[in-house]
């Protein structure tokens, strides 16, 4: 049976033990909200299980991004709405049928038996900027905060200071620029005006304390100006990708990182956003090919 940890009083938490991927349940009276449900199947039915014993109705599922590890859950709530940020319809049009293939080779690498091939999940509704969804009486804001994916949103309830984060601010991971490193640094410069008392990563653990909220953030801010820095000048003096690449390899990373070629694919993506030319795949694109 998988561990559910209480965050707040309407926030439970279930972290699956693939990537240390964090799914949300939101409470309040019968009702309930869902964030990236999934990862396995079995934690998708627990996850079921535990919401049948505290709420009538599942509302909606909000989904943060459209990478794979993160869109699994839909399909086991048939009839329930799906929310998204817009630009996830982009992607799905781009990469749906890579994201079958990865879905596929997953399920096929852990002997996990499906009944019917991966579809993506169709969004019942995708918003913009800005969405606010009220379950119950609490308040949640959807923003979007693109950067590590093109369609990443976050989920901030004001009132208890509580930040859904999505692939941002772990403990265990550095910042993956999947899209571009502007809009990375824009997004964090506007999380870190935010007042933060619960900050909940995609991946890793949830953050309490103010101080290690403050840290990740500061850290990550400070990873992402180092990088602009080396790949701008980099970019001004004619570097080329590979002579770029190693001009970077120095930039400390904000904590240790075992993802393969993760800052070696931030410095690809920063390189050709600010105008550098390279041939082929590049950067974080390359996870597409995997």
């Amino acid at each position: 049976m998988s561990t559910f940890t209480q965050l707040t009083p309407n926030l439970w938490v279930i972290q699956s033990t693939l990537f240390a991927t964090n799914s949300g349940i939101f409470v309040d009276g019968d009702r309930a909200l869902l964030i990236d449900p999934g990862i396995p199947p079995q934690t998708v039915a627990d996850i079921a299980r535990f919401v049948a014993d505290r709420a009538k109705t599942v509302q909606a599922i909000v989904l943060t991004h459209a990478h794979w590890d993160h869109i699994l859950g839909p399909e086991q709530f048939p009839g329930v709405s799906v929310i998204v940020q817009a630009r996830y319809l982009d992607v799905l049009d781009m990469h749906g049928k890579d994201l079958k293939r990865q879905v596929a080779d997953w399920a096929s690498q852990n002997w996990i038996r499906r009944e019917h091939p991966f579809v993506p999940p169709v969004p019942t509704y995708a918003f913009d900027r800005e969405l606010t969804l009220t379950l119950g009486d609490l308040r949640l804001h959807l923003i979007y905060a693109p950067g590590h994916t093109i369609d990443q949103c976050v989920i901030y309830h004001e009132e208890s200071g509580t930040l859904w984060a999505a692939d941002m601010l772990s403990d265990t991971e550095m910042p993956f620029v999947g899209y571009s490193l502007d809009a990375f640094e824009q997004t964090l410069a506007f999380l870190a005006t935010l007042d933060i008392c619960v900050l909940i990563p995609g991946h890793g653990h949830p953050a309490t304390e103010a101080t290690e909220i403050r840290t990740r953030i500061d850290e990550d801010r400070a990873y992402l100006t180092a990088l602009r820095k080396c790949v701008t000048a980099a970019v001004a003096t004619g570097k080329t990708l590979p002579e770029t690449v190693a001009a970077c390899a120095d930039i400390p990373f904000p904590r240790p990182c075992d993802v393969p070629h993760a800052h070696e694919w931030n410095v690809e993506t920063a390189y050709v956003e600010f105008g550098g030319e390279a041939d082929g795949v590049v950067g974080w694109d390359k996870e597409w090919l995997e």
